[in-house]
């Protein structure tokens, strides 16, 4: 196992030092897929954390699709998947993707504000080390039932207000082109079935392990600068993600 130290004088919380510290053995094959990882308590005495910190520094990786937590069994390395490229031609927000299925979307904001990015994220947006970003955590509606829980990160040296923007029932997307006269253009986004965890089934109002759809986008301004980066875990029991090709 790759040595390691929690940082304690540190920004950067311990959970997400562990969840990089992770991640990091995932990537670079320390850990390979179908690998047990060593449990909540042996971690939490090796590293000389609480179970709490390690157990949050989990469900991250879980939410991210990089472990499989099995209940009785452990904590697994989970496989690769496979992707396939799609092209469509025009970028929206969820509220504007909404708008056009006649859906009228609400939003319920459970965090804003100023954080240091984990790995992930700081990487995506390209950002120097002690960077900061805005994280936007809201839980979305789609004619008032619960549709989706959305993290979106911005870099706070872009957007230095919008921590402290009012959000409310707001698409991201046009506050950043009204305020900034920049917003996403072009984006990946990543598809991925998965299950819910504990809280996002408490936020999704579905039971714990349900079927969930979980997206990764990384968006670009119009200079193909990266200003965004988001993960939405939709609920599976009564939305579907349809794809249209057009010539």
């Amino acid at each position: 196992m790759t040595i390691f130290q929690i940082q304690r004088d540190s920004p950067i919380p311990y959970y997400r030092q562990i969840e990089d510290w992770i991640r990091q053995r995932i990537r670079n094959g320390e850990l390979a897929p179908g690998d047990l990882l060593e449990n909540e308590m042996q971690l939490a005495r090796t590293l000389g954390v609480s179970r709490i910190t390690v157990r949050q520094a989990l469900d991250h990786l879980a939410e991210q699709g990089l472990i499989i937590r099995k209940r009785a069994l452990g904590t697994f390395v989970a496989q690769p998947r496979k992707s396939f490229l799609l092209t469509r031609p025009h970028l929206r927000s969820l509220t504007e993707e909404m708008a056009e299925e006649n859906l009228k979307v609400s939003s319920k904001t459970i965090e804003q504000k100023v954080v240091l990015p984990n790995a992930e994220v700081q990487n995506a947006l390209g950002l120097p080390d002690g960077a900061e970003v805005v994280m936007i955590r809201r839980l979305r509606y789609a004619d008032g039932k619960p549709l989706c829980v959305e993290t979106c990160y911005h870099p706070s040296s872009a957007f230095p207000t919008l921590a402290n923007t009012d959000l409310s029932d707001r698409s991201i997307y046009q506050i950043l082109d009204q305020q900034y006269a920049r917003r996403p253009v072009t984006a990946k986004d990543t598809l991925v079935a998965d299950t819910a965890s504990p809280e996002i089934a408490r936020l999704l109002s579905i039971p714990i392990g349900a079927a969930v759809m979980r997206i990764m986008r990384i968006a670009n301004d119009a200079q193909q600068i990266p200003i965004e980066v988001t993960y939405t875990i939709f609920r599976a029991d009564q939305h579907q993600i349809v794809i249209e090709y057009r010539e």
